[in-house]
């Protein structure tokens, strides 16, 4: 008996036995940090970056780095389940955040979690 397996018929049985052999996607899940006990100990003093630019939120209050080669500066505190920091630097704005962790990794939304993310590497 001579078994003929077009090469289209094949290439889909070979995707269909990987599909159900092969493991799932390793993406990480983001969890939101709720408390202000819990961004303490997970990002104040944390050296926070994004390509170039880089920021420390320090325990007294206060934020310090660089954005754009340009000094970054700025005041925080946590609102409510949100980190609602104020530049005096830069934009000289106030916005309030929703932070989320996975591993080394902080994914920030502006606009009380309604805005643009971002994610930086601590």
């Amino acid at each position: 008996m001579h078994i003929c397996i077009r090469p289209l018929t094949f290439a889909a049985a070979l995707f269909a036995t990987l599909a159900v052999t092969a493991p799932p996607a390793t993406a990480q899940d983001f969890e939101v940090i709720k408390t202000e006990d819990a961004f303490r100990s997970l990002i104040v003093g944390k050296r926070l970056t994004i390509g170039d630019d880089h920021f420390v939120i320090r325990r007294n209050g206060a934020l310090r780095g660089s954005f754009g080669g340009a000094a970054l500066r700025g005041a925080w505190e946590w609102r409510d389940g949100y980190w609602c920091r104020t530049l005096t630097s830069h934009a000289k704005n106030t916005d309030c955040q929703l932070w989320e962790v996975a591993g080394p990794q902080v994914r920030v939304t502006r606009n009380f979690g309604k805005g643009r993310s971002f994610i930086y590497s601590k």
